[in-house]
């Protein structure tokens, strides 16, 4: 899912609106995106595209996003894949570490095109090591379950 040289965000959003909203939002900041409902539809795709950064609701139909988020981790296929959680279970957003960030809602579009930049940059540096991933995605989740 590459569109003039740009490698391809996948929105995961339950909500159709702010699905709408966010693959927008990025499709006029330069990112083509394709947006989907579930975390089995976002494994699936992932396989059959080659997004580079995927967007996590935190509370999905079928799974709670950081469950999306470790199985994305836990496959080699999609080590470089870029991951950020579009959430309101936080109160402010995370800078991404090793690859994993996280923006809270509501956010403005410029925000979110500057964060999927970031995410974008961090693969074309060469990522990072999966344990560094897993350990940024296990402050993530401590954050999820305090409300930090």
């Amino acid at each position: 899912m590459v569109q003039n040289g740009l490698a391809a965000v996948l929105v995961v959003e339950d909500d159709d609106a702010v699905r709408g909203f966010l693959t927008f939002a990025l499709a006029n900041g330069g990112h083509p995106s394709l947006g989907v409902r579930t975390g089995e539809e976002a494994m699936t795709m992932l396989r059959d595209t080659s997004a580079a950064v995927i967007l996590i609701d935190g509370i999905l139909p079928d799974m709670h996003g950081i469950r999306l988020a470790r199985a994305i981790l836990e496959d080699p296929e999609f080590e470089s894949v870029g991951i950020s959680f579009v959430t309101g279970a936080i109160r402010d957003g995370r800078s991404p570490k090793a690859g994993v960030g996280a923006l809270s809602k509501p956010l403005r579009a410029r925000d979110l095109v500057d964060a999927v930049d970031v995410l974008l940059r961090w693969r074309q540096n060469g990522g990072s090591p999966v344990a560094e991933r897993q350990a940024a995605l296990a402050e993530l989740e401590h954050i999820f379950l305090v409300g930090a």
